[in-house]
């Protein structure tokens, strides 16, 4: 299945590329997250509760970051296995400056089994959707306290 879509924040590239990064504001925007604990540089595993329309469950897996070109883009490699079956996505991470804020590009492709899959196509990519927003979102209210108090710039 393939995801796309976008967000625009109301702070500038280096923030937002910072916070994208950061292993503590990631863990707090990872929608369910319980657990995420850095394994080598760039790569991360944790533990997440989550549900997508009817399927819920507890799901661990892991999450890499590659090819970063410093607040222009990345990829994000992920996978994870639960009770309710699992899956795997790469996505192509893009930021621009947009006036006086940044706007973020994404493109994905997702593979699920088990019950996850047997959730439908329209289903699973409404949940994807939401899931990013939050996650967009949660990074963006996590970068304007951190600005705000002066913690980064």
């Amino acid at each position: 299945m393939r995801i796309h879509g976008e967000h625009r924040f109301e702070l500038p590239r280096s923030v937002v590329w910072t916070h994208l990064q950061s292993p503590a504001s990631l863990r707090q925007a990872i929608p369910g997250c319980t657990a995420f604990d850095e394994v080598a540089p760039g790569t991360w595993e944790l533990a997440a509760d989550v549900g997508i329309g009817p399927v819920r469950g507890a799901f661990t897996g892991r999450v890499e970051l590659k090819d970063r070109e410093p607040e222009s883009r990345y990829t994000l490699v992920a996978s994870a296995q639960g009770r309710p079956g699992g899956g795997t996505g790469e996505a192509a991470i893009e930021l621009t400056d947009d006036g006086g804020g940044t706007r973020l590009r994404y493109e994905a492709d997702v593979t699920v089994r088990g019950a996850v899959a047997r959730v439908g196509s329209r289903l699973l990519a409404a949940s994807a959707r939401t899931m990013a927003r939050q996650f967009f979102d949660a990074i963006e209210r996590s970068a304007s306290e951190a600005t705000e108090r002066g913690a980064v710039r």
